[in-house]
């Protein structure tokens, strides 16, 4: 983890502010990242190659921006900060590119997601996406709200649906402005001090939040359900999750996720892009990883740990190992994190 440049701000009270960027190189790195922005997600990655990418993080008074850039495909899942709203949006939207995934459906471009509290995050994002999320705590929004002159404004009605679709002209102001934010920050981090642009950027940010929530909320009911598939996949990754190294056939998995081996299969193809067995080969590659970057060089093989992973030809893994993470297992093991 990289921290390239930081910044704090504190006049008291709402006066306070700070930003910094932090990048990563690796999804172990990625994952640290992110738990240390009070996110404490699981991460996977989807497609080969190394992993690189950061997230710029910016605090004014309780409202927290944050701008994540990565260049392959990621699949994350875990609870949500309690007490904060966190609204997610696509910041540069691409027609070239898949869409992103919540819970089994295909986001539209213009929409604000991850907004219902109460839900888990089950998200699959495309490479060279470039995210934006807003979070606030509950009773602050409730109170700049009704500042705002918005008293009608009803957090748990807005909130009950994960997916809020936005008229596009509303969404690309959300999106402009926030932006507009990031590029300011880089540019003149200076300015992040003054009290005069904390409160310009409260002042016009707030109202284009405020809007989008409440005509999402009106709009909710047009979405279509989320596949029924997608409860089934989520069962499969639990399950696993539950068991990572227990032997599992997908005739047992199909058992344990109480459905047909075609459901399934095709559940996981539709939601993951891969099938359940090739998801099961990623994830303890991924448990591999995690192993050999806290291992001591002088005191593990790294076939015995491989082949405790169910990985028993050690030229098949170190080929599959590289395929993913972009380089050789014991050039993992020769970077391993030092426990502090």
């Amino acid at each position: 983890m990289v921290v390239t440049q930081f910044l704090t701000a504190d006049s008291g009270g709402s006066g306070s502010a700070s930003w910094a960027h932090l990048s990563w190189s690796g999804v172990d790195e990625m994952e640290a990242v992110i738990r240390s922005l009070a996110m404490p997600l699981q991460l996977l990655q989807l497609d080969g190659g190394h992993l690189g990418g950061g997230v710029v993080a910016i605090r004014i008074g309780p409202l927290r921006l944050l701008r994540f850039r990565m260049d392959r495909c990621i699949h994350s899942w875990g609870p949500k900060p309690l007490g904060e709203l966190t609204i997610s949006l696509d910041l540069e939207p691409s027609r070239v590119r898949p869409p992103m995934r919540t819970h089994g459906s295909c986001l539209p471009e213009s929409c604000l997601f991850g907004v219902d509290s109460g839900r888990e995050v089950h998200l699959t994002l495309p490479k060279e996406v470039v995210l934006g999320l807003v979070v606030i705590p509950h009773d602050t929004l409730v109170n700049w709200a009704d500042q705002l002159g918005c008293g009608g404004f009803d957090l748990q009605q807005a909130c009950r649906r994960n997916v809020l679709p936005v008229d596009p002209l509303r969404c690309e102001g959300l999106r402009a402005y926030l932006r507009q934010i990031f590029a300011l920050v880089a540019s003149d981090p200076g300015r992040l001090e003054q009290l005069s642009s904390q409160r310009l950027i409260l002042e016009d940010l707030l109202p284009l939040l405020l809007e989008a929530l409440i005509h999402g909320a009106d709009q909710a009911g047009r979405l279509l359900r989320p596949p029924a598939r997608i409860e089934i996949v989520k069962a499969a990754q639990q399950w696993l999750h539950d068991h990572p190294q227990q032997p599992i056939t997908l005739t047992d998995l199909c058992q344990q996720a109480h459905a047909s081996r075609r459901s399934l299969i095709q559940g996981f193809h539709d939601h993951l892009g891969m099938g359940p067995m090739a998801y099961v080969k990623l994830q303890r590659l991924h448990s591999v990883r995690r192993l050999l970057l806290r291992a001591d060089s002088d005191q593990v093989r790294i076939g015995s740990i491989a082949a405790e992973w169910g990985f028993l030809n050690a030229g098949h893994f170190a080929r599959d190992y590289r395929l993913l993470f972009g380089e050789l297992p014991r050039d993992t093991l020769s970077h391993r994190i030092t426990p502090g």
